[in-house]
């Protein structure tokens, strides 16, 4: 089973979703190493949401640093595309970012001690959604009329990476339990 960097975007209409769909496909990003990324759009069923994914980047989550820096990187180079692109509704860059749509934001809300709603999840709002949710804290103006939980990156677990077999078989022999030992 593919476990996929992706973008994931709610729209209004399917105008406004074929609009953000063509500003996404074909994007090339050449990352800091030097590798370019290419992403692919798609549109999702008969609702006014797409995917954007890329075949150039792990199929398998964060296996190794490696994987975290470039799905870091695709991560702020989208959001950053996305910041000068077509309206949209709710959108959300992640692994397996589709998993989770606007209709499901009300089971993520929770309220704080100050009474104010907080959203726990690195997102892009426009204002209506972000009003309709009660104005979460810590949400932050994206572009005009949008609002986001600023994009914290991708991260790395060293013992469940497939990249530190040394520190992973040091784990093992001091701590043979972590991993399901005795």
């Amino acid at each position: 089973m593919a476990i996929v960097f992706e973008m994931w975007a709610e729209c209004s209409t399917q105008a406004a979703c074929a609009a953000l769909m063509a500003h996404f496909s074909g994007l090339e990003l050449n990352l800091l190493t030097g590798r370019t990324v290419s992403w692919a759009a798609c549109a999702e069923g008969d609702a006014p949401a797409m995917t954007a994914w890329s075949s150039d980047l792990s199929r398998r989550g964060v296996r190794t640093l490696q994987d975290a820096l470039e799905a870091t990187e695709c991560g702020i180079r989208l959001h950053h595309h996305l910041r000068v692109g077509p309206d949209f509704r709710f959108a959300r860059i992640a692994w397996e970012a589709s998993l989770v749509s606007a209709a499901d934001l009300g089971e993520y809300v929770t309220q704080q001690p100050s009474g104010r709603p907080r959203l726990d999840l690195q997102c892009v709002l426009d204002d209506a959604l972000y009003r309709q949710l009660g104005s979460p804290e810590g949400y932050v103006l994206f572009r005009d009329g949008y609002w986001w939980q600023r994009y914290l990156g991708e991260r790395y677990l060293p013992l469940l990476g497939n990249d530190q077999s040394q520190l992973n078989d040091l784990c093992r022999a001091l701590l043979p339990e972590y991993f399901g030992g005795p």
